[in-house]
């Protein structure tokens, strides 16, 4: 397609986006401290903010958050209103700093509960309250040590255990390529070996959709060929440290630049 085509294509896309919040907002003028308008307008400000640069984000971050803890001031059973809290709290802290983030820890899990104990069929929450579970059973004792030292806070604890039941919960409430890559890494985390080649051998035949479904794909494809046929020096890697085998290094730097540049190119055909 000719250029001014493809850009039309972007500069729609980008205007469907800023619709939706007009009418968001023309709602909630004509509707105020309505909790379910509040929450999805948090969530499509963070849609539209990850398109932004790195400071204009960080500021729609901060704006989304504000307007999901107000959703959940106006009705605290507001399953949606804490989960977008929990989401929106993790990346607010992000651009803050490691500290930032390892205070967060906590207050995230307590709305990520909430979300999932007034809305047990969300599918969503349950896989983020089981990557926070595998997040915190993946941080070794230096990282929990300097956590300790450095952000005042004791590292949380959580098993990969708790990790599997909440990916395996999401995934009988609705399967999706995500959640069923992280339920493929715990498996392998566990040793489960057996499993964990089932579930990445099904994701890398699975359909894209997305940019991040073909980074899952790619990163399968990767756990397959290291785990199933492994070079000379992860023969050597697991021999010296056994554990190893069930943690497979630079899987996302193996990714990043396949991933960068398949989508850099696809995001131009139109």
């Amino acid at each position: 397609a000719p250029l001014s085509a493809r850009k039309e294509a972007v500069v729609s896309t980008q205007s469907t986006g800023t619709d939706m919040e007009d009418k968001l907002v023309e709602l909630n003028t004509v509707s105020p401290h309505n909790d379910e308008v509040l929450w999805r307008l948090a969530r499509l400000k963070w849609v539209c903010g990850k398109g932004y640069q790195s400071n204009q984000r960080h500021k729609v971050f901060h704006v989304a958050h504000a307007l999901a803890c107000q959703a959940a001031e106006i009705n605290p059973d507001n399953g949606n209103a804490h989960r977008w809290i929990a989401i929106l709290t993790f990346h607010k802290a992000e651009k803050e700093g490691v500290a930032a983030t390892c205070l967060a820890l906590e207050g995230i899990k307590y709305h990520l509960d909430k979300a999932v104990e007034l809305n047990p069929e969300d599918s969503v929450a349950w896989s983020i309250l089981g990557n926070w579970y595998f997040e915190v059973a993946d941080m070794n004792r230096l990282q929990r040590r300097w956590m300790k030292t450095f952000a005042g806070v004791a590292a949380p604890e959580g098993t990969y255990k708790q990790a599997l039941a909440c990916f395996e919960k999401s995934h009988d409430i609705k399967p999706w390529i995500q959640n069923s890559y992280m339920l493929a890494k715990t498996h392998l985390r566990m040793g489960n070996k057996d499993s964990a080649l089932v579930a990445f051998d099904r994701l890398s035949k699975s359909t894209i959709t997305s940019a991040e479904d073909f980074r899952v794909r790619k990163e399968s494809h990767i756990y397959l060929q290291k785990l199933g046929k492994p070079d000379f020096f992860d023969r050597i890697r697991f021999l010296i440290t056994p554990s190893d085998k069930y943690r497979i290094p630079f899987v996302a730097r193996d990714t990043e630049t396949t991933y960068n540049r398949h989508w850099s190119e696809k995001f131009w055909k139109f």
